[in-house]
């Protein structure tokens, strides 16, 4: 039974003092139940979303007690370690908040398949100078989007992009472009919580929203 929306439900955040973590406080209001710091410790809590960084994933996990985990960490994951932790909580593994990513994502697994004999697909990917992991977690996404496991991925980190996603689909004389751009950061909050309580109600193992 779905539980009405009013009532709290207390969510702790990994890297809450970080670009995205700052602004998933802000939009979490009440239902902030703290942060997880560098000594690890959890406070009560339904849920975590981390935004850390790979190791930050791989350091929480072994502390959790059957709380769900969002995770929306790229880089190298510790996949057997959230697949074991699954079999007791929902885990969701989200590499992009933004609404517009899903849909992009969508068109391209239709789109695909369907392309002339002959066209190719690449895919750009442009973030700020700060990023460490490269290609990005969309990036990769979507190249498994193609079902084109040699898809060339290219990734740019200059200044203070938010995060552009391109995929150009070639053929001769001609292209298509399939682009996501974010323009603010806050989408990405916004999406982290709306991603976080959905989850609350689904029940243990690896989901996708």
């Amino acid at each position: 039974m779905t539980r009405p929306l009013t009532e709290r439900r207390p969510i702790a955040v990994h890297g809450a003092t970080g670009r995205l973590g700052r602004l998933i406080v802000h939009e979490l209001g009440e239902d902030f139940a703290g942060p997880i710091g560098r000594d690890g410790l959890v406070p009560p809590c339904e849920l975590v979303i981390d935004v850390s960084s790979a190791e930050g994933t791989a350091a929480l996990v072994p502390r959790l007690d059957g709380q769900a985990l969002l995770v929306g960490t790229t880089g190298d994951l510790p996949m057997d370690a959230l697949t074991a932790y699954a079999a007791r909580a929902p885990v969701a593994i989200v590499p992009n908040f933004s609404a517009g990513v899903p849909l992009l994502i969508d068109i391209l697994e239709q789109l695909a398949p369907r392309l002339p004999q002959g066209w190719s697909i690449e895919v750009v990917e442009a973030h700020h100078a700060h990023k460490r992991d490269a290609p990005s977690g969309t990036a990769k996404r979507l190249v498994a989007a193609t079902g084109r496991p040699d898809v060339p991925c290219h990734s740019l980190r200059a200044g203070d992009t938010i995060g552009e996603h391109t995929v150009w689909l070639a053929g001769p004389g001609e292209r298509l472009e399939l682009k996501h751009v974010a323009t603010r950061r806050e989408v990405f909050a916004i999406g982290a919580v709306r991603h976080a309580r959905w989850l609350l109600d689904q029940p243990p193992g690896l989901v996708r929203p």
